[in-house]
């Protein structure tokens, strides 16, 4: 993991290590956005399921980037449990990846360290699209659910140095 925005997988790069994993995925520039009330204010062509990222860690120092639906208030006791952690707090996202916008479940690419589990509420199972900011928040890119599950495993075996690694990194649907 690195705090060094120069060693960073940006935008550009991750859309091209999807492209080369042959992860289908639609991607839209628009304004930079902050927070899910000016991504909301957005009109986009994509279609998918507007998805909120929250950085999470426990008292173990574990963190858990999890995904929910662009509304929803999480039970961080609930999800705690569900997680099998006994305290949940919110982590700053300047913490692990330094870039505006970095929080997406594309961020295990800058996660050298491999830290950061990826999970994904049970609310959003039944959508087919996700969308969400490609390490930077002037784009959406909407990914299927099975892209993602690809570019999951694909982290795993390719990061930026290209080698292989047969580790399963798909992420963990729960409910809170």
């Amino acid at each position: 993991m690195t705090n060094a925005n120069d060693s960073m997988l940006g935008k550009d790069e991750v859309l091209s290590l999807l492209e080369e994993i042959d992860v289908p995925f639609s991607c839209e520039e628009h304004e930079s956005v902050l927070n899910m009330s000016a991504s909301d204010m957005l009109t986009l062509s994509l279609t998918g399921a507007r998805c909120k990222k929250l950085l999470l860690q426990d008292k173990n120092g574990h963190y858990f980037l999890v995904v929910t639906t662009a509304t929803k208030s999480l039970d961080l006791a609930a999800l705690a449990a569900a997680l099998g952690s006994k305290r949940l707090s919110f982590a700053s996202a300047d913490t692990l990846f330094d870039r505006t916008g970095s929080l997406s479940p594309l961020a295990p690419i800058n996660d050298d360290a491999e830290r950061v589990r990826l999970v994904i509420d049970t609310e959003l199972s039944g959508e087919d699209n996700f969308l969400f900011h490609p390490l930077e928040n002037d784009a959406s890119v909407s990914l299927s659910r099975r892209g993602l599950d690809t570019r999951s495993c694909a982290i795993s075996t390719i990061r930026r140095t290209g080698r292989s690694s047969l580790r399963d990194k798909r992420p963990r649907f729960v409910g809170a």
